[in-house]
C-alpha cells in the first residue's frame, strides 16, 4: 500500500479463492440443462457473458440506466462522444504521432492555424513528451467530444477538464490525456487522447458499459450544469424539425418497431405525450409520402422497403453536399456531384484536386475534391495522413478494388439455390450440422446488411427470399464499398508539365497513344491542351520523334535533363537553406533528419538534412510519421531503401 488510508476491500469469506467448487457446479447444471433441452438455455441471452462491466466504471454506468419522465432523455444537453480504443502494437509510437499530428492539422483553430493541445493542468503542452511518456503503453482512448451546444460554453478547455475529472472520479485513477479544440465544422468539438496507463502503472481497463454510456453522460452533465436543462417545448421543437430532416432519424427507428405485416400500427394516445408523438409520427410520415417512401392506405400507413437505405442515402449525400461546399466554396457543382464510393466504376478517372477536408476525425480518414477529366467532381474518402495528401492543382488517377462475395455469401446462396431460392437459419443447421448457432448469426448478420440494401428480402418468420443473381449483386456491394485507390500522377499542376525537363504522365498516355475519358469543358478540355502543347515542346527539343503511328521519346535524354533539374532546384534550395545540396547517388547511404517535403515536375522529394548540407531522395509516404526524426536509407534505383523498425542488430534509427 503506498499509504496509510490506502485500503481496498475484497468481500468474500476469510481465505476465500473465488468460489471455484461453486463455478464448477454450476457448470455441470447448466450441462445438464442443455443436455436436457438443447439450445433452450442457449437462447437465455441474459444469461451469457458480455464482458460489458468488465474494467473500471462498470457500477457507475450501470446506474446510468435508469430514466423517470419520457423527456428525461431529451432534457439533458446533448453530447455526441465517440471512442475508440486503438491498440499500439510494434510501431505504436509512430501510430500515436500521426494522430497527434492529425488532430494539430492545418486550419483547426478558430482563427485558421493549427490546433494547440492542452492537457489537464495546462494550456498549452508538449506533445513529443505525452508520447514519450507513452513509449510503453500497450493501447490509448481517442476520444471525440461534440456538445451540440459548444458555441455558448464560456471555455470548452475546462469543459473538457471537468468531464475529465469526473471520469477519474468513476474510474478510480488519474487520467493522462491531451486535447485539442476543432472549430474547423459546424459543431466545435474536442479530440482527445487519453492513455492506456492507469496510476498504479497497470493497464487501464475501462468496462465496456461505461465506454457506451458514462463518458457521454457525464458530458451531457457538465453541459446542463453550465447552460441549463432544455424546456420541454424546446425538446418538442427539436422533435418536430428532425421530422422534416432527408436522413434516417430516430424517428424512422421508433415507426421501424411499431410495423406489423407492413403497416405502422398506433395505439390509442392516453398521455399527453402520446398525444404529442402521434403529432410527431404524421409529420415524420408526412415527410416519407413526399419522398415516396410511405404511402396511405386503408390499413394505415406503409413504409417503402428501401426507406431506410435510401434515407441514409440522402443523409451522407447531404453531409458530401455540407463537407464539399466547405472546403471549395463557389467552386462546387452540385449538378456534378458525384460520391467515388457510392457509384460503380470499373475504368480509371484522372482529375485535379481542388480541395481536402475532414470525413472521419475518429478514425483519421479525410477526403478529396476532384475535378474529373469526365466532366464531374468527385467526392473521394482516403486513409491518407494530412502529409501524405495531395495538394491542391495535383493530378491523380482514381480507381476501385475490385469487389468479391464474401465466403458466407457463397454459403447463403448454395443453401438458397437447395431451397427454392430461401434462406433460414432451420436450412443452415440442416445442410451443416456442425455450424455453430454464432457462427449462423453472422450469416443472418450478413443479409441484414444486404436487406438493408435491397438485395434481399426478410419474410415474417424470419427466412430470406435470395435473389438468383445473389453473387453478382453481393459482388457490386462490395466493390460500391471499397475504399478508393489514389494515384498521385503529378504533385505539380497541370500548367507545369506541357515543357516540364522530367518524365510526366503525359508521356506516358503520348507513346501508349491512350484515350483518356475527357469531356472538351472543364479539365478535360485543359488536359486535351497539355496533352498537345507537351507534344510540340517534345519534338521542339528533339527528345522525341514520330516513327509512323509511333510516338517515341528519348528516355534517357530526359532522364539526364531530370536529374540536372533536381540538381537545380537543390541548388536554389541551399540559398533559402542555409546549408550545401549535396546530391545523393544509386547505391549511397542517406542518413539525417527528414524535415519537409518538396514537390517538383519529377515528384515529390524527401528534404533530408545533416548539419552543415542537406539532400534531396524520393519521397515515400512512411516518412511522414517519421518527419523531424533522424531517418537511414539506401539509394536504389527508383527509390529509397528505408532501414524502418528494428532489425538483429537491434534498431535502425
Amino acid at each position: 500500500m503506498a499509504g496509510d488510508d490506502d485500503f481496498r476491500p475484497r468481500l468474500g469469506r476469510i481465505r476465500s479463492t473465488g468460489g471455484r467448487s461453486a463455478k464448477r457446479y454450476l457448470g455441470r447444471l447448466y450441462a445438464r440443462m442443455e443436455k436436457a433441452k438443447p439450445g433452450a438455455f442457449a437462447k437465455r441471452s441474459g444469461a451469457r457473458f458480455s464482458g460489458m462491466r468488465i474494467g473500471r466504471g462498470a457500477g457507475v454506468a450501470a446506474a446510468f440506466a435508469s430514466r423517470g419522465h419520457p423527456f428525461a432523455a431529451f432534457r439533458s444537453r446533448r453530447v455526441a462522444v465517440k471512442i475508440r480504443s486503438v491498440r499500439l502494437g510494434n510501431n505504436g509510437l509512430a501510430k500515436a504521432r500521426a494522430h497527434l499530428k492529425y488532430i494539430q492539422r492545418d486550419g483547426a483553430d478558430r482563427d485558421g492555424t493549427p490546433g494547440r493541445l492542452y492537457g489537464p493542468a495546462l494550456d498549452g503542452v508538449d506533445g513529443q513528451a505525452f508520447l514519450d511518456e507513452s513509449r510503453n503503453d500497450r493501447h490509448q482512448f481517442r476520444i471525440i467530444l461534440s456538445p451540440e451546444d459548444a458555441g455558448e460554453l464560456e471555455n470548452l478547455n475546462q469543459f473538457t477538464r471537468d468531464v475529465m475529472k469526473a471520469a477519474e472520479r468513476d474510474l478510480g485513477t488519474n487520467l493522462d490525456w491531451v486535447a485539442v479544440n476543432h472549430y474547423d465544422t459546424d459543431h466545435p468539438h474536442v479530440h482527445l487522447v487519453l492513455r492506456g496507463r492507469a496510476d498504479d502503472g497497470k493497464d487501464l481497463v475501462i468496462a465496456r458499459n461505461y465506454i457506451t454510456h458514462g463518458f457521454r453522460r457525464r458530458a451531457e452533465e457538465r453541459a446542463t450544469l453550465e447552460l441549463g436543462r432544455r424546456r420541454d417545448l424546446d425538446i418538442a421543437k427539436a422533435r418536430m424539425r428532425e421530422a422534416a430532416n432527408e436522413r434516417f432519424t430516430s424517428i424512422d427507428r421508433e415507426l421501424q418497431e411499431m410495423t406489423a405485416d407492413g403497416v405502422v400500427s398506433f395505439g390509442q394516445p392516453k398521455t399527453v405525450y402520446d398525444r404529442f408523438r402521434m403529432k410527431l409520427f404524421m409529420a415524420r410520415l408526412r415527410t416519407l409520402e413526399k419522398m415516396e417512401l410511405a404511402r396511405r392506405d386503408r390499413d394505415g400507413w406503409r413504409l417503402a422497403p428501401a426507406m431506410e437505405t435510401t434515407l441514409r442515402a440522402a443523409g451522407r449525400r447531404g453531409d458530401i453536399i455540407r463537407s464539399m461546399e466547405q472546403a471549395l466554396g463557389d467552386r462546387l457543382s452540385l449538378q456534378n456531384l458525384r460520391d467515388f464510393s457510392a457509384e460503380t466504376i470499373r475504368g480509371k478517372i484522372i482529375g485535379r484536386v481542388i480541395g481536402s477536408g475532414a470525413a472521419d476525425d475518429a478514425h483519421d480518414r479525410r477526403f478529396l475534391g476532384i475535378d474529373g477529366a469526365d466532366g464531374n467532381q468527385w467526392h473521394v474518402e482516403t486513409e491518407m495522413k494530412p502529409g501524405a495528401l495531395p495538394p491542391e492543382g495535383a493530378n491523380v488517377e482514381l480507381s476501385k478494388l475490385e469487389g468479391a462475395p464474401r465466403k458466407s455469401d457463397l454459403t447463403i446462396a448454395e443453401i438458397a439455390q437447395s431451397h427454392g431460392g430461401v434462406y433460414s437459419d432451420e436450412f443452415h443447421a440442416a445442410s451443416d450440422p456442425e455450424a455453430s448457432a454464432d457462427y449462423r448469426l453472422t450469416h443472418k448478420r450478413r443479409l441484414e446488411a444486404l436487406r438493408r440494401a435491397g438485395i434481399v428480402e426478410r419474410e415474417q418468420d424470419g427466412s430470406w427470399r435470395v435473389p438468383e443473381d445473389y453473387l453478382q449483386r453481393a459482388r457490386d456491394f462490395e466493390r460500391g464499398k471499397a475504399d478508393a485507390q489514389v494515384s498521385v500522377l503529378s504533385w505539380v499542376s497541370l500548367e507545369q508539365l506541357p515543357e516540364a525537363k522530367a518524365r510526366v504522365f503525359l508521356d506516358d498516355a503520348l507513346e501508349a497513344r491512350e484515350n483518356i475519358e475527357t469531356v472538351p469543358s472543364g479539365f478535360g478540355g485543359e488536359m486535351q491542351q497539355a496533352m498537345a502543347a507537351r507534344r510540340r515542346w517534345l519534338l521542339a527539343q528533339g527528345l522525341a520523334k514520330e516513327e509512323g503511328y509511333r510516338f517515341v521519346i528519348d528516355r534517357k535524354r530526359l532522364a539526364l535533363l531530370e536529374r540536372d533539374c533536381v540538381a537545380a532546384e537543390g541548388a536554389r534550395f541551399s540559398r533559402q537553406l542555409g546549408k550545401s545540396f549535396e546530391p545523393a547517388g544509386e547505391g549511397e547511404r542517406v542518413t539525417g533528419t527528414y524535415r519537409r517535403s518538396m514537390d517538383l515536375p519529377a515528384g515529390r522529394f524527401a528534404v533530408i538534412e545533416r548539419s552543415k548540407e542537406f539532400s534531396l531522395v524520393p519521397w515515400r509516404e512512411a516518412l511522414e510519421v517519421r518527419r523531424g526524426l533522424e531517418v537511414s536509407g539506401v539509394i536504389r534505383r527508383g527509390g529509397v531503401s528505408w532501414d524502418f523498425g528494428k532489425r538483429r542488430g537491434g534498431p535502425a534509427l
